[in-house]
């Protein structure tokens, strides 16, 4: 249940903070002064999304907190399945900054809106104005009656189902195309492969060719250096192999007489054998240059062949070439596996439509068993409102095709009168019908499905005297097994709560501000003989208010 709920900076509100009790509460106020705006606030740390201009100091932000008792609710798993912690009394917070930006925290962790609205929406129902207007929206309807039929589970296994299913459907177009474009583009895909296969490409290629084409056109230049090389070291009469051999020698002579000599002369020696090493490889490199035009015009035509492919497949080097191969590649072997994959798709494609077809059949069962139990629920309810003629039909049609929902089409049909057939509820022309069918609902939902606090603003319009008093004696009924906050403008309601909250508007001197007191039982009879009366508060409305407190 909702213990506690604090606001500031939020609309008209400054500050304010309301310590709310099991039972009946009820909220009244002028019309204008801001009950709607509590439901605002409250929806805010709920986890709906804040609208702009919401601040009631714009250089501060905005924060509403809500603390709720989780005992004997069950939702430990939630908690763990967000990496929460979980305490028995849960904080809600919800900031919205100067900029726009807002933050949500539970338990002043920081989560996402969606995980706050997830929690939130196991906490409280919220019946609003709104809903009475959505009422006659058919996905809306739906919603109501599964939600009543507790088809909860099954619809999200259906839509699971749902999502997969269009998801192999989008798959199996894109594959249709994609195996239509290659088949077309065949005989292109067919030749372009031909032709690199053709080109028997190998990595690191170029930069070889590139290299082989230097030293052959450069042949003559080559050999004359590395003969030059070998001349110089070892060939010539006068050589560097010679002298340094002379030079080791000399040093060997004076090796008795000077330590160093010695080391000096195997230096050389090694020198010796570096040089001697150097010239042969020079001569047999030399040996081996040949100018050859037949194999440099090989070279060049194969040099220009792979620069010529380069540029018509817009390439940038012949590994890039290879990869494009093997693509085509690729693409001609989907072509030719096309029809397996295709015929793989299709049959798991039809898998997943039986399986959805079978949900689909599941969850109309569902509704069906239950659309007698609720209609019968709905309308003892409406005989207790004074409605003893109202007939409450819940038509469900099988559509051609199964959609996000399931393959129903839903049909909410209703008569206030007797001997008329029941309509659609966007025909119904009374507010006060509307109403009472609305409290009829939610008090059978609240009966098939528990909330720990269910909020009604102004669930009771358009209806007055006896029926007000009916309605208040079913709010009382569901009190007693929830916590139930009602915002109300019936005497005969909020005489029968046992929490009254009155709000109204105070001026300063700078702007009008929204506040809350909680009423004691003298100032209870104030305002609901306020409420009694048109203008003027007698002693005979406060004695009225009296007797209808001390009747419930």
């Amino acid at each position: 249940m909702l213990h506690k709920l604090r606001i500031s900076n939020y609309a008209l509100i400054e500050h304010l903070e309301i310590d709310l009790q099991e039972g009946f509460t009820v909220i009244t106020g002028e019309t204008g002064a801001g009950k709607s705006i509590l439901l605002g606030a409250l929806g805010l740390v709920l986890g709906e999304r804040a609208e702009t201009g919401v601040l009631f100091d714009p250089n501060n932000k905005c924060i509403v907190e809500a603390t709720f008792n989780l005992d004997g609710l069950g939702l430990e798993a939630f908690f763990s399945e967000n990496e929460l912690d979980y305490e028995a009394e849960c904080l809600l917070r919800r900031e919205i900054s100067p900029g726009g930006k807002s933050r949500a925290f539970i338990n002043d962790s920081p989560v996402n809106l969606s995980q706050m609205k997830d929690l939130g929406q196991r906490l409280v129902d919220i019946h609003s104005q709104h809903d009475s207007l959505l009422i006659s929206n058919a996905s809306h309807q739906l919603a109501i009656i599964d939600d009543l039929a507790e088809s909860g589970s099954l619809l999200d296994s259906y839509r699971k189902t749902w999502h997969a299913y269009k998801a192999q459907q989008q798959q199996l177009t894109e594959l249709r195309q994609q195996v239509e474009e290659n088949r077309q583009r065949l005989d292109l895909i067919n030749f372009q492969l031909n032709e690199l296969d053709k080109a028997k490409l190998t990595e690191g290629e170029l930069v070889a060719l590139e290299q082989q084409l230097q030293t052959l056109t450069h042949s003559e230049d080559i050999k004359t250096a590395l003969f030059l090389a070998a001349n110089n070291l070892n060939l010539a009469e006068i050589n560097a192999t010679a002298l340094v051999k002379e030079a080791k020698a000399a040093l060997s002579k004076i090796s008795p007489y000077m330590a160093d000599a010695s080391e000096l002369a195997d230096r050389l020696g090694s020198a010796q054998i570096e040089l001697n090493d150097i010239a042969r490889e020079a001569e047999r490199r030399a040996d081996k240059i040949n100018f050859d035009a037949g194999e440099l015009d090989r070279l060049n035509k194969r040099y220009s062949d792979l620069r010529a492919l380069m540029a018509k497949y817009k390439m940038t080097s012949v590994e890039e070439l290879i990869q494009v191969r093997e693509k085509l590649r690729g693409q001609i072997n989907a072509v030719e596996n096309s029809d397996a994959e295709l015929n793989a798709l299709r049959k798991a494609l039809r898998d997943t439509e039986n399986q959805l077809n079978r949900q689909a059949a599941e969850l109309r069962q569902k509704r069906q068993s239950e659309i007698p139990n609720l209609e019968r629920s709905i309308a003892q309810t409406l005989t207790s409102l004074g409605m003893p003629n109202a007939r409450f039909h819940i038509r469900l049609n099988l559509l051609e095709k199964p959609g996000p929902t399931g393959s129903d089409e839903i049909k909410l049909l209703f008569s206030a009168n007797k001997g008329m057939p029941p309509n659609d509820l966007d025909k119904i022309a009374s507010g006060g019908e509307l109403s009472r069918l609305m409290l009829a609902l939610k008090s059978t939902f609240a009966a098939r499905k528990r909330f720990p606090t269910m909020v009604f603003d102004e669930i009771d319009s358009g209806i007055s005297g006896d029926i007000a008093a009916k309605a208040a004696r079913i709010m009382s009924a569901l009190a007693s097994k929830t916590q139930l906050i009602v915002i109300t403008h019936l005497p005969q309601i909020a005489a029968r709560a046992g929490h009254h909250y009155f709000v109204f508007k105070r001026d300063d001197q700078q702007r009008t501000k929204t506040m809350i007191i909680k009423l004691s039982q003298l100032q209870r009879v104030e305002e609901i003989a306020a409420m009694l009366s048109n203008d003027h508060v007698s002693d005979a409305a406060r004695q009225a208010a009296r007797e209808l407190m001390k009747g419930y």
